[in-house]
């Protein structure tokens, strides 16, 4: 009973331990039959029961689980009553609304029972799934990022790399995945431009483990890394490092390329010339990628030629210009794309004929086009020779992006040399142009450029023109001319004429303008040429007044001519008629009055004859010294006692061809003349000279040819001319005096008799300051002629020969007969050439001599004596006319051995003169 009494504590005690330990677990244990039926359920933690244990017990898995969970289950509990093994397994249960995961052991008890234990694994299970998660992110950041990644313990082995790092450092997969630290670092080294730069940093950082560290590192292929390097913390404390390494050299490049185009934007602006921008170009590429072997090549479409300006080449030092060929280059200029030429393609476009080899064969080429808009300007090109340097697109990239900016700096700079070299040439013409030229601000007036021959001109140095404007240039007359000129100015320039300017000393001069916008420092300006016609005006206005002197001579000598002819028969008449008056007879006053005016008349025509150039003229070689000592004594009685006469002879001076009796004329005309201009008296200087000119001199109204001259001045202080008068100086009838006190015609017959004795005249003068007229006369080599002195008059005697008197003029032809006749002449006379031929023709008997008219309608007097002659060689001629103009005397001088008689003529001289012809 003892025991037994004692026995029951002792169970109770058991119990309540075992209570107490379930009461401890948080595990689920079930004991269950061969037939999955619930035996017993511990009452450890009723919270994980699939079901309240009351509901559970007795019941088997398959009514309490689904088809396939109840059958997992039965096949862990039979494998652990066969095997006689403990079997793990994973579970999970819908309990609470919530998943809950066990881990499950089931172990064998009995032969038919087993006890199944379910441990909460739901926790840890979720930390699991997120680890994994998180490795996996942390593994596909790892793998994904573009950054390389490579992980070193302390001593620098490898631990981890991510696939970024081996593409990147182009490392081959073998020496990775054998974590080869030493091969790795090699491969790395023989990449780098700066190995020794790489290996001092590593060394830095692993000796100091707690270190950052970010550098740039550089490629001798031109890559450009970014390396960043962080030490790898565990519980805080170093136990490795991460390096990080990321590819920039694109973006470098991009940066690099773009400033590149400003450099060489400023280098267009910088370079002095194009061989400096060539220059400046090349080294700007070489820094973007290699470019040893570098040239460019321009195109000019209008000579067809292709020229290589810059060129730098290891090989090849030969760059002609040339015709454009199959050449790379042309084929780029041609395609108008860039291109990139490896030995490969190189060998298929020479297969389908599409390019050629020239030069030496280069491993890599890349040409682009250098393009201004669509038009193809140039070719930018790099080759490389190396095996160990070859192109990629990046390098055509590289060249294509700076082609732009290469074309415009090109282009640019070479406007810029052809607006300085059209500049230069402008500032060349501008400068060496022989006519003035200036610039003047289109709004100011304001002169803004000068050349030499305008500072010459006008007389002012180059300052002072720049400070001038407009307006000064112009005289006060010509103000109101310019401001209407200023008012009407157009777009396109103007050409004005007739415009006159003023030098600095104030002498007017004339000019042709023409004016051209154009744009000078900046500013509207307008570009003059003022050309100087002053000269030209004055050859016009000579000219002018030698077709009016010429038109009045001929109306002049025409006048002459026919008048001399009345004279003739008016003074004959008048000498015949006081031949046969006596002495004392009142009549014979009358004819005497008659015979001087016609004397007066005949002076008349005789210097109107001088002044058309139409008098005939004895010239001779003779010394102009010995005609002005022959008419001093003359000179001295015509100008008086109140004007003092100076002559100044060089006996060196010369001789010339001239008729002394016209020079002696020409002397006293401009004598007259200088008293007439010094009415209280005065002094009058003749002189002469010998003048000789190297090239044509040109004075305001007149020009003669260079030469030797001998030059006859006369002038007088008297009370000199101005502009007006000098004008018309020459002109016949043009006098200054009063009406009846002079006949106009004393300069006219000087002006005459120097111009048919081949010279020239100029006359220079002022109010108030003299006169100075000069006479050039063309020296002649020879001996001078002696004067002749005078003859006696010898008493006029006649005869019996025949005469064939000839004159269109019927008053002069009946009293050249009379005068004739009365002489014992026989005379037979004709009113024409062809009456006179016939009239010859049957004349029987001989004839004498021909006295014939020069001038007459139909035939004239030299015709006439050249077709007598031949049956009549004997026969003597003796011409006459009022002027002569015919082609026996050219330009009015008398041929030798001819004989002439002035008209008009008395009975006396014509009976002389046929007389001293038929005794000749």
């Amino acid at each position: 009973m003892t025991t037994t009494k004692s026995a029951a504590p002792v169970v109770r005690d058991a119990d309540a331990e075992l209570e107490a330990l379930f009461a401890a677990i948080n595990d689920v244990i079930l004991v269950l039959d061969a037939e999955g039926r619930y035996v017993k359920i511990a009452p450890t933690n009723p919270s994980l029961l699939y079901r309240p244990a009351a509901e559970l017990l007795g019941k088997t898995l398959r009514e309490v689980f689904d088809g396939a969970q109840a059958e997992q289950f039965m096949e862990y509990i039979r494998t652990a009553l066969q095997t006689r093994t403990t079997v793990h397994f994973e579970y999970s249960l819908p309990i609470g609304g919530r998943e809950v995961w066990f881990s499950g052991a089931i172990s064998p008890m009995s032969r038919d029972q087993v006890v199944l234990v379910g441990r909460d694994m739901t926790e840890r299970r979720l930390a699991e799934r997120e680890l994994r998660e998180t490795l996996s992110l942390l593994n596909a950041t790892f793998e994904s990022t573009a950054d390389g990644i490579l992980v070193v313990d302390l001593a620098g082995r490898i631990v981890s790399f991510n696939r970024t790092f081996a593409e990147l450092w182009r490392i081959p997969d073998s020496i990775l995945e054998a974590k080869d630290s030493a091969q790795t670092l090699a491969f790395v080294l023989e990449q780098l431009a700066d190995p020794q730069g790489f290996l001092s940093k590593i060394r830095e950082l692993y000796a100091r483990p707690d270190a950052s560290s970010f550098d740039v590192l550089t490629f001798k292929d031109g890559r450009i890394y970014e390396r960043f390097s962080q030490p790898q913390r565990i519980a805080g404390k170093s136990v490795g490092r991460v390096w990080s390494f990321r590819d920039v050299t694109e973006s470098k490049r991009a940066e690099q390329i773009q400033l590149a185009t400003y450099r060489i934007s400023e280098a267009a602006h910088a370079a002095r010339t194009l061989q400096d921008l060539f220059a400046a170009i090349h080294g700007i590429v070489g820094e973007l990628m290699p470019a040893k072997n570098f040239y460019i090549a321009l195109y000019d479409p209008a000579d067809d030629l292709l020229t290589f300006p810059y060129h730098v080449d290891e090989y090849d030092s030969d760059f002609p210009s040339k015709k454009p060929g199959k050449g790379l280059t042309e084929y780029v200029l041609r395609t108008g794309q860039p291109l990139l030429v490896t030995p490969e393609l190189h060998a298929e476009l020479e297969r389908r004929g599409e390019v050629e080899l020239i030069g030496p064969p280069s491993i890599d080429w890349v040409g682009v086009p250098l393009k201004i808009g669509d038009r193809a300007i140039g070719v930018l090109a790099a080759q490389t020779y190396a095996p160990g340097v070859r192109y990629r697109d990046t390098e055509k990239h590289v060249l294509q992006f700076v082609s732009t900016q290469v074309a415009m700096a090109i282009e640019r700079k070479r406007t810029e040399e052809q607006l300085h070299e059209s500049e230069r040439k402008y500032r060349l013409l501008f400068e060496t142009n022989p006519e003035p030229m200036f610039v003047y601000d289109f709004d100011t007036l304001r002169i803004l450029a000068v050349n030499g021959a305008a500072v010459v001109r006008y007389g002012h140095t180059e300052p002072e023109f720049l400070q001038l404007t407009l307006r000064d240039i112009r005289p006060p007359e010509e103000q109101a001319r310019l401001d209407e000129e200023l008012a009407q100015r157009s777009a396109d320039g103007a050409v004005r004429t007739g415009v006159r300017h003023w030098t600095k000393q104030g002498k007017r001069f004339d000019v042709d303008l023409i004016a051209r916008p154009l744009e000078f420092a900046g500013r509207r300006a307008r570009l003059v040429l003022a050309r100087d016609v002053s000269a030209q005006r004055q050859l016009e206005e000579q000219l002018r007044q030698s077709q009016k002197m010429e038109a009045v001579g001929q109306l002049a000598g025409g006048i002459a001519h026919d008048f001399n002819n009345l004279l003739t028969a008016i003074l004959g008449s008048t000498q015949l008629l006081l031949h046969s008056t006596p002495p004392g007879d009142p009549r014979r006053e009358d004819a005497e009055e008659i015979r001087h005016a016609g004397l007066r008349a005949a002076e008349l025509t005789r210097q109107l004859l001088a002044f058309s150039r139409r008098q005939v003229l004895a010239p001779k070689v003779l010394d102009l010294n010995a005609v002005v000592a022959n008419v001093d004594r003359m000179l001295r009685r015509l100008l008086g006692e109140d004007v003092e006469l100076v002559t100044s002879l060089q006996p060196a001076a010369g001789a010339v061809n001239a008729d002394p009796g016209q020079l002696e004329q020409v002397l006293l005309n401009l004598a007259v003349n200088a008293r007439d201009a010094m009415p209280g008296g005065g002094r009058l200087s003749i002189g002469t000279t010998r003048v000789t000119f190297q090239e044509e001199p040109a004075e305001r109204r007149h020009r003669m040819p260079a030469g030797d001259y001998v030059c006859l001045a006369v002038a007088d202080t008297g009370v000199g001319m101005d502009e007006t008068t000098q004008a018309h100086l020459f002109e016949p009838f043009f006098t200054t005096k009063e009406v009846g006190k002079g006949t106009g015609l004393g300069l006219a017959t000087v002006y005459g008799i120097v111009k048919q004795s081949g010279g020239y005249i100029w006359v220079y003068s002022e109010v108030g300051h003299g006169t100075t007229v000069k006479v050039y006369l063309p020296r002649v080599p020879g001996v001078a002629e002696a004067p002749a002195p005078a003859a006696e008059p010898k008493p006029v005697r006649g005869g019996d020969e025949t005469v064939l008197l000839v004159e269109d003029a019927a008053p002069v032809r009946a009293l050249a007969r009379r005068i004739l006749e009365a002489r014992g002449y026989r005379v037979l006379d004709a009113p024409d050439g062809p009456s006179a031929l016939d009239l010859s023709a049957r004349h029987g008997g001989g004839i004498d001599i021909l006295v014939t008219d020069v001038v007459m309608p139909g035939m004239s007097g030299r015709e006439l004596a050249e077709r007598l002659a031949p049956p009549r060689p004997r026969m003597k001629v003796l011409y006459t006319s009022g002027f002569t103009d015919d082609a026996m005397v050219r330009q009015g001088v008398l041929n030798a051995g001819v004989a002439f008689l002035q008209k008009p003529f008395v009975p006396d001289t014509l009976a002389r003169k046929v007389r001293e012809v038929l005794d000749g």
